[in-house]
């Protein structure tokens, strides 16, 4: 099937290489006729005074490697994104215009590309978002056609995890005009406990085996004194030793195993990451209408099965005196795993489906943006709840010769309890009319302003069935939504209005939700100054109140079972049944921010060999209501939500309810701060004659980008009159605690068709602390490196007949976390806890991938 593809995209693809079209050099500039108006600016720019935060032309995306836009977005993540811990991804821009969605240039190759802009959250005002998060505006080439296919293999390097993926896509794009097709198949393995070195401890009072554990019929007491003086001393729990699998064994073998359960059933079948198999289909078509109305409608669909174990069921049965298989003077119990993994899948099944438009044009010198999309989300969970085991102890109580109680056991005698069913079923459909032009005129500038209304609904079904008994819950929110814009400029120097301040635009904004439950406000205010060229000022403060998104409030209820936690009051990892799903109860979320940043570009403004951008950025939020997933288990937490915590009579925990809640409040304080470096060799001199072309041979770059974070301040107040809990001081919210710092970084060099790429994280070392009873949890600072290597033929190669199918492709390999760095958590004895094992906090560890790319271009 796989083949069949790729052939079928190279036949569409075969006249490509037989059109010669002439690379058109990059345009800084164009020029358009709209309505009797002549408007000459950048091609492609953004709305708005904000200048880039960074800029990326062709020659420098070529050098990250990246294949797809989709590609570079994740490897440039950390530069791309506010960094805030729960903010909403970038908004995507094509040619500095709304799309109906980033699927709509996810797959577009990055040769397409001429030129990357990323812009600071004030900029997303202009197109009608909220200022939360960065602005992405790839400038594409104005032709361009290509086909492409890649096939890609990860593994590893520890046994157990492989995943296979295969991509088709064919695009072109003439001017404003656009088509893409896309197809993307992936499978991945699943990935089980045995696989890594993970231990975990069983309750005491359920020493569970695979063969079976004995124990006396009340737990605790001497199973047979007779076994005791073989033993040389009482015993309480002892293993079955392995001939008991074939048939009837002694006393004496027993003794053997005295005092040492086996325990690694307690592993066996259960699943660390669920296999996955996932195929999506994407395609959008973008045509320009009497050249004054660009319309694009796409077309994205996803259907994908994921499947879990969650381990064996376990079962006591009770083993009489006088059966064939008990050598014991009175009735025991035995422990033991049933081996039926299959009674205890779960199995995910999920399909989602989006149609989007956007379209976007002129009137008179206001510039429209309409939007809309609907979106359906279908998922079904099937979790299985083990077996009945009844007949099998039946057969056991009878003492029946044929049913060995440590033996392997027939399925006519194990009953597969009835699957626990959850569904879902989501329906949204969004619209958004956006309109961005000057209302006025004053000396310093043209007053400018941006006007969006809106409307959402949003619906939502569950229905789970859980032991037998049927539930259902529905959701429905409608939305109504208006915001305003209005930007001023208080100084220009180009107007000679105070020249000596530069450029300086005021914004203000404000929005209004009315929805079904509760309506939402927001505003806000800006201020943009460039004093010089080299450098660009924002700052901005806004306010605004965010809804639950419909999963969090309506998702199915689910129970699974066997979770490892550590449990903060005792200072144990136990196994608790953990309760997920939605949570009607949750409220609107209210936050204010702060921002300030500065962005320098001191090299490479003139277009020289050296480009150099450094940006320094303060933020500041106050979020009243916070929506949390539920985070670790503390002392704190328990205090102040007691009801999500259910405990035994001994106090050992066993559940914990862990759908997502409202704390009272969350403040923060952050320094951020970044550096992007750009050199580049073999170029001609600035004094060489006009014309004059680099040798492609000694052509290069090499880049540097470094990412730096600080947190001055985390805090968190669980709930209305509690102590906040200072995060970056022992408290905790999150399973790994808080660090301080963090520092992302990443190196690029390219010549010739040769790329290294190297990138990474630095995460800096975190305290939990739960009181003086069980002491702290420390987590070591951790530095994660990925390094990857790659060659693309050129397109000019000469090969004999096997050019055409050399040229232009590329390999690709890749190692993520070359040094295989793990999590490292002690306590305060210095040990690991069971929950905290490094298997558990980074499953995959070190992964190599090769990457196989062959793609048909036409510029």
């Amino acid at each position: 099937m796989v083949l069949v593809s790729i052939l079928a995209l190279l036949q569409v693809a075969a006249p490509m290489q037989e059109t010669p079209v002439s690379p058109a050099p990059p345009e800084s500039e164009q020029t358009g006729l709209l309505d009797s108006l002549v408007v000459k600016a950048t091609r492609g720019k953004a709305n708005g005074p904000a200048q880039p935060e960074l800029t990326l032309d062709a020659a420098e995306i070529q050098a990250t490697g990246a294949g797809t836009v989709l590609d570079l977005v994740n490897l440039l993540a950390a530069e791309i994104s506010t960094g805030d811990p729960d903010s909403p991804p970038p908004i995507y821009l094509a040619n500095g215009r709304r799309i109906s969605g980033f699927q709509e240039i996810s797959g577009l190759p990055s040769q397409a590309i001429e030129r990357m802009d990323v812009l600071p959250p004030a900029s997303a005002i202009a197109y009608g978002y909220r200022p939360n998060q960065k602005v992405v505006n790839f400038v594409l080439r104005k032709r361009f056609r290509s086909a492409a296919v890649e096939l890609e293999e990860v593994a590893t390097t520890a046994p157990g995890r492989t995943v296979e993926r295969f991509d088709g896509d064919v695009f072109r794009l003439a001017g404003d005009e656009r088509t893409t097709v896309g197809l993307d198949w992936r499978q991945e393995s699943a990935l089980f406990e045995t696989e890594r070195d993970i231990y975990r401890v069983p309750s005491a009072t359920a020493p569970y085996g695979l063969v079976g554990n004995v124990a006396a019929a009340t737990f605790g007491r001497e199973i047979d004194p007779a076994l005791s003086a073989l033993a040389g001393g009482p015993v309480s729990v002892a293993r079955a030793p392995g001939a008991t699998w074939d048939g009837p064994a002694a006393l004496a073998a027993f003794s053997a195993g005295a005092g040492d359960p086996e325990l690694s059933g307690i592993i066996a079948s259960r699943s660390l990451l669920p296999s996955l198999g996932q195929g999506n289909f994407k395609a959008a078509i973008t045509r320009d209408l009497a050249r004054k109305v660009s319309v694009t409608v796409s077309l994205d669909l996803e259907d994908a099965r994921r499947t879990s174990f969650l381990g064996l069921p376990a079962t006591s049965v009770r083993l009489p005196a006088g059966s064939p298989f008990s050598p014991f003077a009175g009735d025991v119990t035995v422990y033991r795993y049933l081996d039926a993994p299959w009674s205890q899948l779960r199995v995910q099944d999920n399909f989602k489906g989006q149609l989007a438009m956007a379209a976007n044009g002129y009137v008179g010198d206001w510039r429209w943006s309409l939007t809309g999309n609907y979106d359906r989300n279908d998922s079904e969970t099937a979790s299985g709840r083990g077996v009945d085991s009844a007949p099998w102890k039946a057969a056991i109580a009878a003492r029946d010769p044929a049913v060995n109680p440590f033996g392997p056991i027939a399925r006519a005698l194990l009953k597969v309890n009835a699957r626990d069913i959850a569904k879902s079923k989501s329906r949204a459909a969004k619209a958004e009319l956006v309109l961005n032009g000057d209302v006025a005129e004053i000396p310093a500038g043209r007053v400018s302003s941006t006007i969006k209304v809106g409307g959402e609904r949003v619906e939502q079904t569950s229905d789970a069935l859980r032991n037998g008994a049927p539930m259902r819950s529905n959701y429905d929110r409608r939305t109504m939504s208006v915001q305003g814009d209005i930007d001023v400029p208080l100084a220009s120097r180009s107007h000679e209005v105070l020249p000596v301040l530069g450029e300086l635009t005021a914004s203000v904004n404000a929005g209004y939700n009315v929805e079904t439950f509760k309506d939402r406000l927001a505003m806000g205010a800006g201020l943009n100054w460039s004093p010089d060229k080299l450098v660009s000022v924002n700052l901005s403060l806004s306010e605004e109140q965010s809804a639950p998104a419909a999963n969090q409030i309506v998702d199915p209820v689910l129970q699974t079972p066997n979770v490892t936690v550590f449990d903060f009051s005792t200072g144990t990892s136990v196994t608790v049944n953990r309760t997920e799903g939605g949570n009607r109860g949750l409220a609107n979320d209210r936050r204010r921010t702060l921002r300030a940043g500065v962005n320098l570009r001191p090299v490479g403004r003139d277009g020289g060999d050296t480009r150099v951008t450094v940006n320094a950025n303060y933020v500041r939020t106050h979020i009243e209501d916070p929506i949390s997933n539920f985070p670790v288990i503390t002392p704190a937490l328990e205090a102040a939500f007691p009801e999500r915590f259910t405990r035994n009579a001994d106090g050992v925990l066993t559940a914990i309810d862990s759908r997502p809640l409202n704390f009272d409040a969350i403040d923060r304080e952050e320094l951020r701060g970044g550096l992007n470096l750009t050199r580049f060799f073999g170029r001609p001199k600035k004094d060489a004659p006009k014309g004059t072309k680099p040798d492609p041979k000694k052509v290069g770059q090499v880049q540097l980008s470094v990412n730096y974070t600080l947190r001055l301040r985390d805090e968190t107040t669980l709930r209305y009159g509690l102590e906040p809990l200072d995060l970056l001081n022992g408290a905790s919210t999150s399973r790994r605690g808080q660090p301080k710092e963090e520092l992302n970084f990443r190196v690029n060099a390219f010549r010739q068709g040769v790329g290294l790429n190297l990138n990474g994280a630095w995460r800096g070392g975190s305290t939990i602390d739960a009181g003086p009873t069980t002491g702290a949890l420390r987590f070591d600072d951790q530095t994660t490196v990925n390094l990857s290597a790659f060659y693309e033929v050129p397109r000019d190669v000469k090969a004999g007949p096997a050019s055409s199918w050399l040229a232009g492709t590329r390999v690709t390999l890749a190692a993520d976390n070359l040094f295989y760095s793990r999590p490292v958590v002690k306590d305060a004895r210095g040990a690991t806890p069971q929950a905290y094992q490094p298997d558990y906090l980074d499953p995959l560890g070190r992964t190599v991938k090769l990457t196989f790319r062959k793609s048909l271009i036409a510029l």
